[in-house]
């Protein structure tokens, strides 16, 4: 295996990332049950399972003014927009996780 040796810049290396970022939680999305097959609103539970998380991550994410949780008829997600949050917030979870690790 030959090893090359690439300079870029931090933006570029960004951009990079994201796009990989990107590109691998949209694939791992599409494991998933297709969106049409689930249903409108998600109990905590199915949430926890399709997002892969414990329950005090569930909790914590519930409590995030942004995250799409419907108290009205009991605790409630919106699929339709917790896919959309998702999309919205993955590039800045990952800077985010970035900018700690650099600490």
């Amino acid at each position: 295996m030959e090893t090359m040796l690439v300079t870029l810049t931090v933006e570029d290396l960004r951009q990079v990332l994201q796009e990989e970022i990107r590109s691998e939680v949209q694939a791992a999305l599409k494991d998933l049950a297709p969106r049409e097959e689930l249903p409108h609103f998600l109990t905590v539970e199915e949430a926890k399972a399709l997002l892969r998380v414990s329950h005090s991550k569930m909790y914590e994410l519930m409590g995030r003014s942004d995250f799409p949780v419907c108290r009205e008829f009991g605790t409630k997600i919106y699929t339709d927009k917790l896919f959309k949050w998702i999309e919205d917030n993955t590039p800045a979870l990952q800077k985010r996780k970035r900018s700690l690790s650099v600490i």
